[in-house]
């Protein structure tokens, strides 16, 4: 065998190896995609879940903030409420402990416990007011820590390029205040058109 006809062999074995090698890769990609796909799906799922989980208890920590001496059956009412968003948000919580990162499964965590912390304050009456704010920050937390693995702002502006950039920067503009006044102004109203009906 000469020379040339080594190299042949070679280049030959080279091709072979590089074009399995090749096929390989496409061949894991395209198995690693839909798992990919349908994992970042249900991490958006859970993180969705939770938001709207950690809202509501925010809200019955509020009105037990806010309403110091409630009727008993109104207490009653909240404890619930109380108990049943929190046996639902351990149980997303636990679905996040093996979807998502485990930062963001800890950050669910650390709310949770501001959760008991508030509760037991409440119980207590000593220190509520720390303890609600400290259930906010949590919260709060979670939903940036959220926002950015779901990548919100990112695929935002990629879809803001597509679309209408020039009207959510008016939008931005308007600003929180502003809104604020139209959404009181539109309360007010709805409030009247209530009053006119009952009477």
């Amino acid at each position: 065998m000469d020379a040339a006809s080594v190299w042949i062999a070679i280049a030959g074995l080279v091709a072979t190896a590089t074009a399995s090698g090749v096929g390989f890769y496409f061949s894991y990609r395209a198995q690693r995609s839909p798992l990919r796909e349908q994992l970042h799906a249900k991490q958006i799922e859970v993180l969705i879940d939770f938001s709207i989980g950690s809202t509501r208890l925010q809200k019955i920590a509020a009105a037990l903030q806010d309403n110091p001496n409630l009727s008993e059956e109104d207490q009653r009412s909240l404890d619930e409420a109380w108990d049943d968003v929190s046996q639902r948000l351990l149980d997303i919580t636990q679905m996040g402990a093996v979807v998502l990162p485990s930062d963001l499964y800890s950050a669910m965590t650390a709310f949770r416990a501001c959760a008991d912390d508030y509760e037991i304050a409440v119980v207590k009456k000593i220190n509520v007011g720390k303890a609600y704010y400290d259930l906010m920050g949590a919260c709060a937390h979670v939903t940036m820590l959220s926002r950015e693995l779901v990548g919100a702002d990112n695929l935002s502006v990629e879809s803001l390029r597509l679309h209408n950039r020039d009207g959510y920067d008016r939008m931005k503009e308007v600003g929180r205040v502003a809104l604020a006044r139209v959404s009181r102004a539109l309360w007010a109203q709805s409030r009247r058109i209530d009053v006119k009906d009952g009477s």
